[in-house]
C-alpha cells in the first residue's frame, strides 16, 4: 500500500528566500480594539463575547530584499493557498533536480515580479481598461473551466436534486392552496 506523502505548506516564522524576495508566514493577532469592533459589527451576545479570545491569524508576506516592495495575503485568499502549496513544491522540486511543468520556482518569480511592477507603475486609462479585459478574460476562463471540469454523474444528480426541491416545492404550495381554502370555510377539491 502506497504512503500517501502530507501536502508541503510553508513552515511559520521562517523567512525563505527566493530570489531577490523572501517569504514569510506568520500569524498576527488581532488588538483588542478590533477584536471589541469585531465582536459588536457581529451582533454577537454578550454572554458569548466573554469567551471569545483573541486568535491568530495566518498571513504570508511577500518582500523584495530591498524592502522597497511588500504584499501581504490573509489565509482566506486564493493567493495564500497557492503561495502556502507552491512554494515547498517548487522550492522542493529544484533541490532535487525535477523540472515541474507549472508552479516552478521560474515561476513564481515571474509572478512576483509582475506584482511588483504592476502595484509600483502608475498606468494610463488604456493600461487599467486592457488589465480589465484581461481580468475578465481569466474569470471568463476559469467559469467555463468550472462548467467542464462537471461530469455527466454530478450533472444528473444535481439535475435529480433540482427536481426533488422543484417537487418540495410545489407540494408546499398545492398544501398552502388547501389549507387557505380550508381557512375560507370551502372544501379541497378531492374530498
Amino acid at each position: 500500500m502506497e504512503e500517501k506523502k502530507e501536502r508541503p505548506s510553508l513552515p511559520f516564522g521562517k523567512e525563505i528566500k527566493i530570489g531577490n524576495y523572501k517569504v514569510l508566514k506568520f500569524t498576527k493577532s488581532l488588538s483588542k480594539s478590533q477584536l471589541k469592533g469585531l465582536r459588536a459589527d457581529a451582533n454577537i451576545p454578550d454572554d458569548l463575547k466573554k469567551q471569545l479570545s483573541r486568535a491568530g491569524i495566518p498571513y504570508i508576506k511577500v518582500e523584495a530584499i530591498s524592502g522597497i516592495f511588500a504584499l501581504t495575503f490573509c489565509f482566506n485568499t486564493q493567493v495564500f493557498r497557492w503561495l502556502d502549496y507552491c512554494i515547498p513544491a517548487a522550492l522542493e522540486a529544484q533541490e532535487n533536480g525535477e523540472t515541474l511543468s507549472q508552479n516552478s520556482v521560474a515561476d513564481i518569480l515571474h509572478v512576483f515580479g509582475m506584482w511588483m511592477t504592476d502595484v509600483c507603475t502608475t498606468g494610463d486609462q488604456k493600461y487599467y481598461e486592457d488589465k480589465a479585459n484581461a481580468l475578465k478574460a481569466l474569470i471568463e476562463r476559469r467559469k467555463a473551466f468550472a462548467g467542464a471540469a462537471e461530469t455527466a454523474e454530478e450533472k444528473a444528480e444535481d439535475d435529480k436534486i433540482l427536481e426533488e426541491v422543484k417537487a418540495n416545492e410545489e407540494a408546499k404550495a398545492k398544501l398552502r392552496e388547501m389549507a387557505k381554502e380550508l381557512e375560507e370555510g370551502g372544501e379541497h377539491e378531492g374530498e
